[in-house]
């Protein structure tokens, strides 16, 4: 079955929105059209596809979705939400376009919504966000979904099918004209990962990395005490003019490699390339050397989950900049010995050969790769007392015993 929607987009640098253009897909093959009256020369990928009003693309990638589409596209928590309201009226197999329809436009990655008409309608783009208070309800639904039990509060549930994020519990919601994604603890976490994932956050900047706002709350739930990670979404700001969000365009990691999700061919997954690409887009010397610092990081704290989407780039000023650090979780089940992201000429393996053959691509002198290695492993015994204070001994023990040996 042909399924057809368009996709709309708010103008960089204005508080407008209009037509992008029109996808098609049909038996895994899809087509991408600009629409003729697309005002402005700007796109989000130049490079896959560039402005031609009204020319046909035929999309190859992602059964014929284009990437920067994709990018859009509720990820595995808002899956599961969906078909969890939507299972009496969907009997049927869901593809990619029913989750983009189903989904809400208003917490969608960037700054791209999507339609089922030629026209951008008042609906597309209404803002609809949670507030701050409902959190304790968000904690009662995140629970009914993991237990299978009935789904009581529908509105909430079409707020929290955000692109952000993987299989974990998650909402945005608004606080005092800002917008924040709160992650809870999962019913089935091994440990007190809100924990765990702040104490990395707040050690990466704590060392000079670029991280995006973030918070730990503790509330009363139901007689216990529940933690929450809260992040500020720096993909909006608010416009007191216009009186609603301004959304900045993103793009994530698998889209600038031009790379492909859930398939099991990952040849493109690669922090080398991604440098690559990086130059091609004319993002900052300096955000090549962050993303660098950002995968000696991983392979410290042993974040194996360091996969394409947990890196995103953001236009701002004209410019495309590398996003703050915002998903950065060390390995609970085991000890790893790779990440997700092909680091250099030994493949994915953590090891400090590896860490520097690469430096090459980033534009780092070898010497200069070393002294920035050697700054990292320094921070080992930092780390672990760094952890020590936010975590509970026992998880600490569970982390730390998995923390990666590089050598």
């Amino acid at each position: 079955m042909k399924q057809t929607i368009y996709v709309y987009i708010q103008i960089p640098n204005r508080n407008e929105f209009t037509v992008l253009g029109r996808l098609s897909v049909e038996n895994g093959k899809g087509e991408f059209t600009y629409s003729p009256n697309y005002p402005v020369d700007w796109v989000p990928d130049e490079i896959l596809y560039p402005l031609v009003r009204g020319k046909t693309y035929p999309v190859r990638e992602n059964r014929g979705v284009p990437n920067f589409i994709m990018d859009i596209v509720p990820d595995a928590w808002g899956q599961s939400v969906l078909k969890r309201i939507f299972a009496k009226e969907k009997d049927t197999d869901w593809s990619v376009i029913d989750y983009l329809l189903y989904s809400n436009n208003s917490d969608r990655f960037g700054a791209l919504c999507v339609g089922s008409i030629r026209k951008v309608t008042q609906k597309a783009v209404t803002e609809n966000f949670q507030d701050f208070v409902k959190l304790d309800e968000f904690l009662d639904f995140a629970n009914a979904i993991r237990t299978g039990e009935e789904i009581k509060k529908i509105n909430l549930a079409l707020a929290q099918t955000t692109s952000l994020g993987g299989a974990r519990p998650k909402i945005t919601l608004y606080d005092d004209k800002k917008l924040y994604l709160a992650k809870p603890k999962d019913i089935n976490d091994p440990v007190n990962i809100p924990r765990v994932e702040y104490a990395c956050l707040s050690f990466a900047k704590k060392k000079g990395f670029n991280v995006v706002n973030h918070d730990l709350l503790s509330i009363q739930h139901h007689g216990h005490l529940k933690n929450i990670l809260v992040l500020e979404r720096f993909d909006r700001e608010y416009d007191e003019t216009a009186g609603n969000f301004i959304r900045y365009p993103m793009l994530s990691g698998l889209t600038l490699l031009h790379a492909e999700w859930g398939t099991t061919d990952h040849g493109r997954w690669s922090y080398p390339l991604l440098a690559n690409e990086m130059l091609r887009k004319k993002i900052a010397i300096k955000d090549i050397h962050e993303l660098y610092r950002r995968m000696l990081f991983n392979a410290l704290i042993g974040n194996d989950d360091d996969h394409l989407k947990n890196h995103a780039f953001i236009y701002r000023n004209k410019n495309w900049h590398l996003a703050p650090l915002f998903d950065v979780v060390p390995q609970v089940a085991y000890k790893p010995q790779t990440l997700a992201m092909t680091i250099g000429t030994y493949g994915n393996k953590i090891s400090r050969d590896n860490l520097l053959s690469s430096s090459a691509h980033f534009k780092i002198d070898p010497r200069d790769a070393e002294n920035m290695l050697d700054e990292v492993l320094g921070w080992k015994d930092e780390l672990k007392e760094h952890y020590r204070e936010y975590l509970s001994e026992n998880d600490f023990e569970h982390i730390w015993n998995l923390i990666p040996e590089i050598s």
